[in-house]
């Protein structure tokens, strides 16, 4: 079956966020392009390797001369994610490109296992790329953590090695 493709050429908003508190604490991705909403639901892990992709990636570009993204840290979109909060769906494939004709960092979110398959590809200017990776990082480090080991709480919760939930296996 055809996928469903939705492109964002020069978004006004691409932003990280998450809802709820403890084990219903769930992250997010917004993109808006005018009157064009989409928001795709996406692991606290996996926000957490785009934000750092993002930011390899420009870091690179920036090496070699290509950009310049230094200013872009300093500004951060800090409002809340618009509702409604519907996600379209779960992101569990992403990619990251450079385009350096146009100068563009290509992002693609999809979700191949539902039907019909969800496709969502964003053209982010490189200080945009930069901004979201500052978000994401503060979104993703706000996250509850464990009063016991200090580890981040997912959704789904977590094995908390004070409580002995983690055995070593020996072979």
């Amino acid at each position: 079956m055809e996928s469903r493709r939705i492109e964002f050429a020069s978004p006004d908003r691409f932003v990280a966020g998450a809802a709820g508190e403890g084990e219903q604490r769930r992250f997010y991705i917004q993109i808006r392009e005018g009157s064009l909403l989409a928001t795709v639901a996406i692991s606290r892990g996996q926000l957490t390797m785009l934000a750092l992709h993002l930011g390899t990636v420009l870091d690179e570009v920036s090496r070699l001369g290509a950009v310049d993204t230094a200013e872009a840290d300093r500004t951060v979109d800090a409002g809340p994610l618009e509702v409604p909060l519907f996600a379209l769906f779960s992101a569990n494939h992403l990619q990251v490109g450079w385009d350096p004709v146009a100068g563009f960092i290509r992002v693609t979110l999809s979700d191949p296992d539902v039907e019909p398959p969800y496709c969502l590809d964003v053209l982010l200017t490189p200080k945009m790329a930069r901004r979201f990776g500052t978000r994401a990082n503060r979104v993703v480090r706000d996250a509850p953590a464990c009063p016991l080991c200090a580890q981040q709480i997912a959704p789904e919760g977590h094995v908390c090695p004070r409580l002995d939930g983690y055995r070593a296996f020996r072979f």
